[in-house]
């Protein structure tokens, strides 16, 4: 008696909680007359099997249904005044006027009252993605698998939407729809995810206020509120000014964002117009994260596919592939949700406006760094007539220089390999041996860091101009991005400037010694030290091509031969070339102030071009020919240690190991006209004369150290060599 009196009272109190805001729905049955709870609610009366009747008076507490005046038997049928029990579970009905529904049983039916009592949300339900139940769900009621799976397992406890405790309330919601849509991690990590998880923000989008709740449709479904023609509409319910800005713009003009364009993008083929979705895919929503920044230039391709290739041949385009996320994108020129063409005032690209816009990152911009065209294409002739010449050009010389010398190189292979198996190999350079020298330790100096400085060049240039390969994207990479190869490349063009403006120091020098000598201009500038062209280069490479053809003796030369005179002066040209225009890409500004803007883009091509030049030539061509070719496999090491034998001279530079000889002892000589000496005496004369121009090779461990540090160049260069090739072979 004591529970029954207990019972009453509390559903008293509770139904004076429920009175003052209820709704029309429910029979709003008063707590008095409803006698279900005076044993539903009792624990210790239900164990095993029939515990699933117990109901938590907790629950009820805070139960949307019955604060809004749904009775027990609104649901379940039978007549709740009655105490008795077969009357009050009566599948006839009851004693209450107009008389209670029949009892509702199995209790997997009384579900069913959802659709009674919502019948627009479970017809939305029934047209949608989630009419389909999930195979875990199996066996359940169809309506508890499909309202309870987002409302709540527990019929008596579902609360209402805005209640924190609500299953599909903010953050709820999410875990909610997680638990079968995996996507809900790439949401989390969106803006819309951080700002619900980092910054708390209730206002922030979830679940439903983008997909629905229960018309959940594909996207592709006119009736989805994601497809194209409604997502601005659904985006526009929280970014509203967004919204009416895009209504406005190119891409919202006519038909409205999604809508059907009058004629097809510019660039492209697609008459669609884009829509929120189309840049902000999924659920990568967060336009200043470097990963949305990097995949904008492609999703514009998606419509103006011609133009995307273009940008992706300029600097802006090559870095955003490389992962630079600060280069310049499409809307930090063009705009972003109120984009206008370009000869509307209003563009930031009108005239008017287009020096502010590139000030937004080059703040010293001037007028005519204004005419540089993002857009360039130095293949398409029509477009760009003078960058086309430009390039037509460097191609010419760039296949004139690696077809003569490619095929130099193909014959003297075969021709090479033939002599060297029948004569044998010169003799070569071993530790603690007296050995001429060829090249003074300054010249070895010079050449050391133009190794260290042309190698920092390839490695920090190249994957800028094959930014579409994977491997130039994992050096790029490896070296620390942009932000790190940039700083790099130009020290190492400083370190280029240095070494060339010091070996000018010393020709200089060295010109100004022979004139005090008294030195005629004709031996300075075409003797046989200078490594000025002249006539006996053009007999020499006249009898290389004879001996490549079997014509003629394997020829023999002076002190520089006619490749190593064209690698000589390819320095000159290559650095006032590639360090010019390296000048005007590295200080735009101030070139573009005497120089119109189309200047940088003729600059960045003969740059990219020139350094292709440079760096295929020396991996391949001067490779071959000092280190590679089987006289000298696998490494020349003159200029390593300045050294060279007295069997490689004999043999490659017979005139001029003589010539050394005879004006080092002419110089030398102390004995008189008339002067004799003994046979060993002349001997040791003669060794001693020659002591100026003779030096001792290093110790076995230096000279391990020097070849091995000359194979971590080689193999740098041949590494590089062949992901050119990949690359130019199209993979």
């Amino acid at each position: 008696m004591r529970t029954v009196l207990c019972s009453f009272a509390w559903l008293v109190a509770m139904g004076a909680v429920s009175s003052s805001a209820q709704p029309p729905e429910g029979s709003q049955l008063s707590a008095e007359k409803n006698n279900c709870f005076t044993c539903h609610s009792e624990e210790d009366l239900w164990k095993d099997e029939t515990l699933r009747l117990y109901v938590s008076r907790e629950d009820v507490e805070h139960d949307a249904h019955f604060r809004a005046g749904v009775n027990c038997h609104d649901c379940h049928g039978g007549d709740p005044t009655s105490f008795d029990v077969p009357v009050a579970h009566s599948k006839a009905g009851g004693k209450q006027e107009p008389g209670p529904r029949p009892f509702v049983f199995p209790l997997g039916d009384v579900f069913e009252s959802c659709v009674r009592c919502h019948p627009e949300p479970w017809e939305a339900l029934q047209s949608g993605r989630h009419a389909q139940v999930s195979e875990a769900a199996e066996g359940a009621s169809e309506v508890m698998r499909r309202c309870g799976g987002c409302h709540g397992d527990k019929a008596h406890g579902i609360l209402p939407v805005d209640d924190e405790n609500s299953p599909v309330f903010g953050h709820n919601q999410v875990d909610r729809c997680g638990k079968c849509h995996t996507e809900v991690v790439e949401y989390r990590n969106s803006v819309h995810g951080q700002g619900l998880v980092k910054s708390g923000l209730l206002v922030t989008a979830v679940c439903a206020d983008c997909h629905g709740a229960h018309a959940v449709h594909k996207a592709k479904n006119p009736k989805s509120t994601l497809h194209v023609t409604n997502v601005a509409n659904t985006c526009g319910k929280c970014h509203r000014f967004i919204a009416e800005r895009l209504e406005k713009s190119v891409h919202g003009r006519g038909n409205g964002p999604g809508g059907m364009a009058d004629r097809a993008a510019p660039g492209g083929d697609e008459r669609q117009h884009p829509t929120c979705t189309s840049c902000h895919k999924k659920h990568d929503i967060d336009p200043e994260s470097s990963g949305f920044r990097l995949q904008l230039p492609h999703r514009c391709g998606n419509c103006h596919e011609e133009l995307s290739s273009r940008y992706a041949m300029s600097m802006h385009g090559q870095l955003t592939e490389l992962g630079y996320g600060p280069a310049a994108k499409c809307s930090d020129c063009h705009g972003d949700h109120d984009i206008v063409p370009i000869n509307d005032p209003s563009s930031p690209l009108a005239p008017g406006n287009r020096l502010d816009t590139c000030r937004k990152c080059h703040p010293y911009a001037v007028e005519n760094f204004c005419d540089f065209d993002a857009h360039a294409d130095h293949t398409d002739w029509e477009a760009n007539p003078t960058l086309h010449l430009v390039y037509v050009g460097m191609e010419v010389l760039l296949y004139s220089v690696f077809s003569f010398f490619g095929l130099h190189a193909v014959l003297w292979f075969v021709r090479s390999l033939v002599h060297t198996r029948k004569h044998g190999r010169p003799q070569r350079l071993g530790a603690r041996q007296r050995a001429y020298v060829r090249f003074e330790p300054l010249h070895r100096t010079i050449h050391a860091i133009v190794i260290v400085s042309f190698l920092g060049l390839a490695l920090t240039g190249l994957p800028l101009k094959y930014y579409d390969q994977a491997w130039a994207k994992g050096l790029a990479y490896a070296m620390g991005g942009f932000d790190s190869t940039s700083v790099w490349h130009r020290i190492c063009a400083l370190t280029t400037f240095f070494y060339f403006a010091a070996h000018l120091s010393w020709l200089a020098n060295r010109v100004f010694l022979q004139r005090r000598e008294r030195v005629p201009w004709k031996t300075i500038l075409v003797g046989p030290d200078s490594p000025v062209p002249n006539v006996r280069d053009a007999k020499d490479l006249t009898r290389m091509g004879r001996w490549f053809a079997g014509l003629g003796p394997k020829p023999v030369f002076e002190r520089w031969t006619y490749w190593e005179k064209f690698d000589y002066w390819a320095v000159f040209w290559g650095v006032a070339i590639i360090g010019s225009t390296g000048l005007a890409l590295w200080f735009p500004n101030l070139f573009s102030r005497f120089l119109p803007g189309e200047a940088l883009n003729i600059a960045k091509v003969i740059h990219s071009e020139e350094a292709l030049l440079a760096t295929g030539f020396i991996f391949a061509i001067h490779f071959f020919n000092t280190h590679l070719r089987p006289e000298k496999f696998p490494m020349d090491l003159s200029m390593l240690t300045g050294l060279v034998t007295d069997g490689e001279l004999r043999e490659e530079r017979p005139e001029h190991l003589e010539r050394m000889r005879q004006q080092c002892l002419g110089q030398t000589s102390s004995a008189g006209p008339g002067d004799e000496h003994p046979e060993g005496v002349e001997q040791i004369d003669e060794e001693q004369r020659l002591y100026q121009v003779r030096d001792t090779s290093p110790s076995q461990g230096v000279l391990w150290a020097v070849i091995w540090a000359g194979f971590v160049a080689l193999g740098i260069g041949l590494c590089l060599l062949a992901g050119m090739i990949l690359a130019g072979l199209g993979g």
